[in-house]
């Protein structure tokens, strides 16, 4: 690539709504597939309190689906999803985040480290809250911002 052409240059609009086009549908599967890691993580939940399963299984599911976050936020910058997007993804990936911290503090500061299920709540509710948004913005069929002029 040659100084001050950018990545769009060599690619035709057609081609760069195709892929944005692809890039936007791999986030609306990717914000419903975290929607159905968080119902499979509440069902393990379930084994461990009922079938006395154990804990690990649930704490290392979280830490296979947990990557799923970090890539809706990659996901949206390429995107190109409107800001409104962009941020409940960002608040789920610092919801995540604090999830996988709260069970640690269950020794020193148990009234906090409580909050694990009240933030699972708030991390279902937002990931259903943006894949139903997502979804919905992809089927208006929004024409992407390229970023040309």
């Amino acid at each position: 690539m040659t100084a001050g052409r950018s990545a769009w240059d060599h690619l035709t609009m057609a081609q760069a709504v195709r892929a944005i086009g692809r890039v936007r549908l791999g986030f609306v599967v990717a914000a419903w597939l975290f929607v159905a890691c968080v119902v499979v993580q509440v069902f393990l939940v379930g084994l461990d309190v009922f079938a006395k399963m154990g804990g690990s299984i649930h704490r290392d599911f979280a830490y296979v689906y947990g990557w799923l976050a970090p890539i809706l936020v990659l996901l949206a910058a390429v995107a190109r999803v409107p800001r409104e997007l962009r941020t409940l993804t960002w608040v789920l990936l610092v919801l995540f985040a604090f999830q996988t911290v709260l069970p640690s503090l269950k020794d020193q500061l148990p009234l906090l480290a409580a909050f694990h299920t009240i933030n699972a709540l708030a991390i279902f509710g937002i990931g259903v809250t943006l894949a139903r948004r997502s979804t919905e913005w992809v089927r208006q069929g929004s024409a992407p911002d390229l970023g040309v002029s």
